[in-house]
């Protein structure tokens, strides 16, 4: 069953640039892409804020459901059917909104929601 930690869990592309004031702890998650530890969206924005930067939340939800009864690997599994199916896209970072593992029939599956996040400097602001 998920924990609470996974709602609002926040993955960083390796490279993206940060403020140089935040200090962030991270673990690999998948090729690519970084999960931050001890923050969720919410104190993660909050955090970027203070710094004087922006952590845009980009249109569009995205959401996947995997087959699956290993929840670490079904969770990966699932974000990166969303990864693979914004491909091109400009974004950073990404943030799981929900995560819920249900049954039917006798079968575990997880569906997760995600939305594209992208972190940028204020002073720095692209198009």
């Amino acid at each position: 069953m998920p924990h609470d930690s996974e709602t609002g869990m926040i993955l960083i592309r390796d490279g993206a640039v940060l403020p140089p004031s935040l200090a962030v702890e991270s673990d690999a998650f998948l090729p690519g892409w970084r999960v931050v530890k001890h923050f969720d969206g919410y104190s993660f924005n909050h955090r970027i804020k203070q710094a004087n930067w922006n952590f845009v939340r980009l249109t569009g939800e995205y959401k996947a459901k995997v087959v699956g009864r290993a929840y670490p690997g079904t969770l990966r599994k699932a974000v990166t059917r969303i990864l693979a199916g914004l491909r091109g896209r400009k974004f950073n970072s990404l943030e799981v909104n929900v995560v819920v593992l249900k049954r039917f029939v006798g079968l575990a599956f997880l569906s997760i929601s995600a939305n594209r996040r992208h972190i940028q400097d204020r002073g720095k602001v692209s198009a």
